[in-house]
């Protein structure tokens, strides 16, 4: 009885330490013990890890982003020249219908931003590129891509990357860039189509020709 009440006593004191040790831990008599604030610091280091992969994940779609851009370069339809202006309008008009697009769809009223004349050189909006688009002025993807490029640049270097307008250039910019990538990777893929089913269609031809060509050779041997 004596030896039931040490062990007793002594698994009790482990019960104690333990708890006040912190976090569920199994004791010596077997059971899980909650103690402390072991719940409230897995909680933090969960809120730690969700955290941190939205950073990469950031990080991830801006890099993807910045490969798709330099892509651009080395893809022969970006800088092709378009014979018509329907392709370049109907690009025109999906950007210039993004919620972002309202501040740039018209020239910089002077009256409203002083000294705007003074320290931008090239004023740009979105009213005078579907002009030169019209005009034959704007005739790719790239020259479409550099002027929206320019109203950026105006609206950042005259009001600060900061500012509100700034912040807007921003999100239209990024707008801008994955509008102009998707039209030319689809356009490229339908090229890429169009070749493909041309040269079926080519092969196919030789096929039946060689055909052809062997039927009549055949019916000449045998006359």
């Amino acid at each position: 009885a004596v030896a039931a009440a040490a062990a007793a006593k002594d698994s009790g004191s482990k019960d104690i330490v333990e708890k006040e040790a912190g976090g569920v831990t199994p004791t010596a008599s077997g059971k899980n013990v909650a103690v402390g604030g072991g719940g409230n610091n897995n909680a933090d280091l969960n809120v730690i890890l969700e955290t941190l992969e939205k950073e990469r994940q950031q990080k991830q779609t801006l890099l993807d982003k910045q490969r798709a851009l330099l892509a651009l370069e080395e893809n022969e339809l970006y800088r092709k020249k378009h014979t018509e202006t329907a392709t370049l309008l109907s690009l025109w008009k999906r950007i210039s219908s993004h919620r972002t697009a309202t501040v740039f769809r018209k020239p910089v009223n002077a009256r409203e931003a002083p000294g705007y004349s003074d320290r931008i050189i090239f004023p740009m909006d979105l009213s005078l590129i579907r002009r030169m688009i019209t005009t034959g002025m704007i005739v790719s993807y790239a020259d479409l891509h550099e002027r929206i490029g320019l109203i950026c640049h105006n609206c950042v270097k005259f009001n600060g990357r900061e500012s509100d307008y700034g912040l807007v250039t921003r999100e239209f910019e990024s707008f801008v860039d994955d509008t102009i990538v998707t039209a030319v990777t689809t356009a490229s893929e339908v090229a890429a189509a169009a070749a493909a089913a041309a040269a079926a269609a080519m092969a196919q031809q030789e096929i039946e020709n060689t055909t052809a060509n062997a039927s009549s050779l055949s019916t000449s041997n045998h006359s």
